[in-house]
């Protein structure tokens, strides 16, 4: 009876210790690139606006995608066109939603810095799943856009990519990581 009274203690610690200690997420995936990397490894890296967004099935209905339509505002490289059609595996349709780990989310109406590759079927991908895709916002207080996710001095090019560092809400502003991914072009 005693064994069984702390075995069930035990149990319980332990089913309270996994509830309530979040385990850390795995990017295993991804494989880690620094912003020459994805710069070197794209078809076309741009910025501009998210115009809309829809999911819907493969032609054989294995797979959902979620189809992001970019306006882009200027082209750092490459040129996909005055509208950028970007599939993104993963998505909703209906009430079946088809989640695909590392890719990035994108939100109507948003602005973002996109890496893009693409396949030899023609479908424009982003390059390095989530770390791909910037978020760009307006700073509050000096109006300047701000890209998130990337700290131009700890791009190094090597493995400590400065790129989404787990913990850190880095930003830098739009036109400096411009400069920088146009350097990494003549290089």
């Amino acid at each position: 009876m005693k064994n069984l009274k702390k075995f069930l203690n035990l149990t319980c610690w332990l089913v309270i210790c996994i509830l309530f200690f979040p385990i850390t997420e795995n990017k295993a995936q991804v494989k880690k690139m620094s912003a020459k990397d994805l710069t070197d490894e794209s078809t076309a890296v741009f910025y501009g606006k998210c115009a809309k967004i829809k999911s819907e099935w493969n032609e054989d209905r294995s797979i959902i995608y979620t189809y992001v339509t970019v306006q882009p505002e200027e082209y750092i490289k490459g040129n996909l066109g005055s509208e950028v059609i970007i599939a993104v595996p993963g998505g909703r349709v209906d009430d079946i939603i088809y989640e695909v780990s590392e890719m990035p989310v994108f939100v109507e109406g948003e602005e973002v810095v996109a890496f893009i590759w693409t396949n030899p079927s023609g479908k424009n991908l982003v390059t390095g799943g989530y770390l791909g895709k910037m978020k760009i916002e307006k700073d509050a207080m000096t109006g300047k856009r701000m890209v998130h996710g990337f700290n131009i001095e700890e791009d190094t090019g090597s493995e400590d990519m400065g790129i989404d560092k787990p913990g850190k809400s880095e930003k830098v502003q739009l036109e400096d990581l411009v400069v920088k991914l146009k350097d990494y072009m003549k290089h």
